[in-house]
């Protein structure tokens, strides 16, 4: 049985998740303003834009797993967390690795929200933020059940 992770719209900066449809259409957008391109090429140029918009629209996520969280480049295996920090004031949560490297860092600001109001934006990030830094301790958590969680 596949694992199934549970996707979190957030900009982080690394590559895009671009699933099986998403790379089918640039593929095919490739392959067919290529041939068009050839054959009449003034309009093969146009069809380049088929491939490069479905390249550049791709959404950027934050996958929770039942063992991962996926954050662009950067894996985290919750069983390998040793502490976490939690600014709820700040909104963000720090998660420090085993490595004792830089942490990954997820902030309340970078959640995208579709409300148009000050106050709306602000409620639906924090609610954003709050359930999923609650599914991450939750997660980690269940992996190291002694991992210490910090209230700054």
């Amino acid at each position: 049985m596949p694992t199934t992770f549970t996707l979190f719209k957030y900009p982080h900066g690394g590559r895009p998740l671009i699933g099986p449809v998403r790379r089918g259409v640039m593929y095919g957008g490739a392959a067919l303003a290529l041939l068009a391109t050839v054959l009449a090429f003034p309009v093969g140029a146009v069809l380049w834009l088929v491939p490069v918009v479905a390249r550049l629209s791709a959404a950027r996520y934050l996958q929770i797993g039942p063992r991962y969280l996926l954050c662009g480049d950067t894996i985290v295996y919750f069983g390998n967390v040793q502490r976490m920090v939690l600014a709820r004031s700040e909104g963000r949560l720090s998660l420090y690795g085993a490595d004792k490297g830089k942490p990954l860092v997820i902030e309340r600001s970078k959640f995208p929200t579709n409300a148009r109001k000050p106050d709306k934006i602000a409620k639906n990030k924090d609610t954003k933020f709050e359930k999923v830094s609650a599914r991450i301790i939750q997660g980690v958590l269940k992996a190291a059940p002694g991992t210490p969680l910090e209230e700054a």
